[in-house]
């Protein structure tokens, strides 16, 4: 059977009330043949007549005076939605769910979300933090509003992307590391220091081998983590060195050294939503909070105090 139409059911409850096609034509404001397709169509589709033609009326059937009662109570179900959606979007509320790469759920979503929760203080925000190609099944499914994550392969056709901001790759390193008091590292700098790396759904891991392809000392992986905020915790540890995002690196100024690399790569942050609908305005207000927020992120890493150098 085929799914009805709300079209059908309305043309459907004007004849009851006009007792002809032509009345309900006038009341739907549509032609007349419009309203009899409408009307075959639905008894088509649930396999029942619905009016006898009785003296230039159209009378309904049994199962049309049962079917009417269903749709009253229909109509009035999706006028009391209509209401509460009205009232929601006036009062401002509602949720938000939320998936975001752990690159932005550590340090920079709750700073947007406390700013956004004082400006929209009914709305429920659910948060979810989780890998990029996590990020992009969940908005696809209709589990997440908007969706943050780095680019995907083979990502929907049904989702676009926005970029926001992209960031360069930096090395984080220890207090009191040997290399610290370098302005800018390069791959042949890190020797056999053991690094922490991210896994294989973060790029600094494919591009690792790219900056490092051509040194004659590799590095040496010592833990491999998900999450770069994971990593500078190792690092301010004194486990290693680690590759991030500039963006989780700013939230950990003061503990670890962030330093830049030469030759670097770049982190592209984007947003996630369904392609072809309509969003409604607190997704709209929250994706430029969150574009404001990283384009006033100062990332620039800081010279070293003792600047010497390079020999």
């Amino acid at each position: 059977m085929s799914r009805v139409r709300i079209r059908q059911l309305e043309a459907f409850q004007a004849v009851l009330k006009a007792g002809s096609a032509t009345r309900a034509a006038e009341l739907l404001r549509i032609s007349q043949p419009s309203v009899s397709k409408l009307l075959a169509d639905l008894e088509a589709d649930i396999g029942l007549r619905l009016f006898e033609r009785i003296r230039k009326r159209l009378i309904p059937t049994p199962e049309g005076r049962r079917l009417g009662q269903e749709v009253e109570g229909l109509f009035l179900k999706l006028s009391r939605i209509e209401h509460v959606g009205n009232e929601m979007r006036a009062k401002g509320i509602g949720e938000l769910r939320i998936a975001t790469l752990p690159a932005l759920g550590i340090g920079l979503m709750p700073q947007v979300l406390a700013k956004f929760r004082r400006k929209h203080p009914r709305i429920t925000a659910v948060l979810s933090v989780a890998p990029s190609q996590r990020v992009v099944e969940m908005v696809a499914a209709g589990e997440a509003d908007i969706g943050f994550a780095y680019p995907v392969p083979g990502t929907p056709s049904t989702l676009i992307r926005h970029s926001l901001a992209m960031f360069p790759a930096v090395a984080a390193l220890s207090r009191g590391h040997r290399l610290a008091r370098r302005s800018v590292l390069r791959p042949e700098d890190f020797g056999g220091d053991p690094v922490v790396s991210l896994g294989p759904e973060d790029r600094s891991r494919d591009n690792m081998g790219v900056i490092f392809g051509k040194t004659t000392a590799p590095p040496q992986i010592a833990i491999e983590t998900q999450f770069a905020a994971v990593a500078c915790e190792l690092v301010a540890s004194g486990v290693g060195i680690a590759l991030i995002d500039a963006v989780t690196a700013n939230f950990y100024r003061g503990r670890v050294i962030i330093r830049p690399v030469n030759p670097t790569f770049n982190f592209d942050f984007g947003a996630i939503m369904l392609a072809g609908q309509p969003q409604s305005s607190i997704v709209h207000d929250f994706l430029h909070a969150v574009a404001a927020a990283l384009h006033a992120l100062d990332t620039e890493p800081p010279a070293p105090r003792n600047h010497r150098a390079r020999s």
